[in-house]
């Protein structure tokens, strides 16, 4: 960050902190907040340059042996980063799919194109990696700071978890990208998982982006499922990748239902739109990495063309299958059927 750039922001910063420091719940500024962590991303401002704008402001705007106006003080860092965090998280998702599509372009034609994407989304994401763990160690360090003083705002507590979702979610993405890279999948360490708390937590994440297309984003999910055999990031890899597909191609006022049941001896999740849908000809290849339909393109100009490749590869190596039933202009259904697990009380009581 050049010199002119951190006197800008300083300066806004440190104008922010006074206000938010004068309150006794600065909670009316939160929104003000989010805005200055966009604003850092837009202008290029990492994680380790707001730390430092924001210590700089610290030191030149805080009595240190004022507690209340310390812990006003990392409150207010922590909301810019958790909207830095959540923020970067789609930005990231944004790069990978202008590299892959710059490549794309660079590569037609030639035999080694998918290598050449594959090492160039490789590079990428180890780039893109480094802030969110910055990110998300400053986010553990200030709830530690603020839960000893007893300071931690309870409301924080779902967006902390919808942040450490995106960063996860990011994280995973970089590591099946690098495994990709190198034609191999990571170890999954398989064990029974209850799916209603992955299902929720992935459609609570999803409700943002449904919410601004005004797609009614809804669970149905049986109270008496069964745990399943899986393992924990693939899972919400899975449900992650279907859901977010989903809303993505499914246009304004539209809908997406996820359902959740036992068959037999397998626990089976649907994720059903009324999206574009998918042709006949095209379901064959969806699963193939980075092939995207001419309908899918149109639709959604950006998109790296891994996500199914990587879903039905995670899904076979937990036992798993995953079947696609698509009308054009009518919808899709995505079934993913997953063993389910023979967990007695005692071991459920545990996990």
């Amino acid at each position: 960050m050049t010199d002119e750039l951190r006197s800008d922001y300083h300066q806004t910063y440190a104008s922010l902190l006074n206000r938010f420091c004068s309150l006794e719940d600065p909670s009316p500024l939160t929104a003000a907040a989010s805005a200055l962590g966009h604003e850092f991303l837009a202008a290029g401002i990492g994680p380790m340059d707001i730390k430092a704008v924001h210590d700089a402001a610290v030191a030149e705007n805080i009595d240190l042996d004022d507690a209340r106006a310390l812990v006003s003080a990392h409150r207010l860092l922590l909301e810019v980063l958790l909207a830095y965090g959540v923020a970067y998280s789609a930005h990231s998702e944004r790069l990978l799919a202008e590299a892959d599509a710059a490549e794309q372009a660079r590569a037609q034609g030639a035999e080694r194109a998918e290598q050449n994407r594959l090492g160039l989304l490789a590079g990428v994401s180890h780039e893109l990696g480094s802030p969110l763990m910055v990110v998300q160690v400053n986010v553990a360090s200030i709830r530690k700071f603020l839960e000893e003083r007893g300071s931690w705002p309870e409301d924080l507590n779902e967006r902390e978890a919808d942040v450490d979702f995106a960063i996860k979610r990011m994280m995973l993405l970089r590591e099946q990208l690098l495994a990709a890279s190198r034609d191999e999948q990571r170890e999954l360490e398989i064990a029974p998982l209850p799916l209603p708390h992955a299902l929720r937590r992935v459609v609570r994440w999803g409700q943002l982006n449904a919410s601004a297309k005004s797609i009614e984003l809804t669970l149905d999910c049986a109270p008496d499922l069964p745990y399943v055999m899986a393992d924990d990031t693939a899972l919400e890899s899975i449900l992650t990748n279907l859901v977010s597909n989903a809303i993505r191609y499914t246009e304004t006022g539209g809908s997406v239902t996820v359902s959740a049941r036992q068959e037999g001896d397998e626990v089976v999740v649907e994720v059903i739109d009324t999206g574009i849908g998918i042709s006949e000809e095209d379901q064959p290849r969806i699963y193939e990495r980075f092939y995207r339909t001419d309908e899918g393109k149109k639709a959604v100009t950006f998109g790296i063309g891994l996500g199914l490749a990587i879903t039905r590869d995670l899904v076979s190596s937990m036992a798993g299958t995953i079947e696609v039933r698509s009308q054009l202009g009518v919808g899709s259904t995505f079934r993913v059927a997953l063993p389910a697990a023979d967990v007695t009380e005692q071991v459920r009581s545990a996990v």
